[in-house]
């Protein structure tokens, strides 16, 4: 998973963002609330910041550098179950023939 990164703006607004494998994710706190966004589009039409703001500006340029970065970094793959310490996934849990349990059928 990629670092997270902070904006804090004024009137105690913050945005975080990462990158998870579905692609960039924010989470935006607004006077005592919070949401979660995928698009840039509904975070700026949640935090209401009127144009030619220094606050807009330097969300705008903040979500520029964000842009950049992606543009240059492709999203991490999903990790396969089998591959998850503690998965319940059978092909996590490599049996051997001593193994009592070595031909049984799990039934559900």
């Amino acid at each position: 998973m990629a670092k997270r990164q902070q904006l804090h703006l004024q009137g105690g607004m913050s945005i975080e963002t990462s990158r998870d494998w579905n692609g960039r994710w924010f989470c935006a706190h607004r006077k005592g609330c919070s949401m979660f966004f995928r698009d840039v589009k509904s975070l700026r039409r949640f935090l209401a910041l009127p144009l030619k703001t220094d606050s807009r500006a330097s969300l705008d340029s903040w979500l520029e550098s964000l842009s950049g970065m992606d543009r240059d970094e492709e999203a991490p793959a999903p990790t396969p179950h089998n591959l998850v310490e503690g998965s319940w996934d059978p092909q996590a849990h490599a049996l051997d023939e001593s193994d009592p349990n070595y031909q049984t059928r799990q039934i559900i």
